[in-house]
């Protein structure tokens, strides 16, 4: 038995594994130009991908984290760009920022072992977005949220804003 399942394993690597695992493709982000918008992905890099409209009208990105076909061992890093922080919020878990295209149509996912949400959202121009996951929510669903970041020009600091 086990030397029919290592011949049958060896016959999907050798006549088209690509096709059965392709390589995940990677999320490649914009340059840093005026018609940008800034995004934190909080939680584990590892389970997001970003897709945005081009200009043909066809979705194109992927993970944020580069991923192997055939499997992910690890949680993904941290990437700290130096964006604008929620004063008084921690940032000691794992977050991943990056830049997209502002005013294009923008799919955030996130997937897990037991969740796979989308977020469907067109970014404003030079805003700054802290997007959360919840597995756990009060619904019982898995959710994702996203809330802009905004300096609070009385107090002179970054707060939570409202959608």
């Amino acid at each position: 038995m086990l030397k029919e399942i290592a011949i049958i394993f060896s016959i999907i690597l050798l006549t088209g594994c690509s096709k059965v695992f392709p390589v995940p493709t990677k999320y490649e982000p914009p340059r840093n130009t005026s018609d940008i918008a800034k995004v934190r992905l909080m939680g584990n890099p590892l389970y997001y991908s970003i897709r945005q409209k081009n200009d043909t009208g066809d979705l194109v990105g992927g993970f944020v984290v580069e991923h192997n076909r055939f499997v992910n061992i690890g949680l993904g890093t941290t990437v700290d760009s130096g964006f604008p922080k929620i004063q008084g919020k921690d940032y000691s878990g794992k977050y991943f920022e990056t830049l997209v295209i502002a005013g294009r149509k923008t799919e955030i996912n996130y997937l897990a072992q037991n969740c796979s949400v989308t977020l469907d959202v067109i970014p404003k121009r030079e805003a700054i977005y802290e997007v959360h996951y919840s597995d756990s929510d009060l619904t019982g669903y898995c959710v994702l949220y996203i809330r802009p970041v905004v300096f609070d020009e009385v107090n002179s600091i970054y707060i939570e804003g409202s959608n």
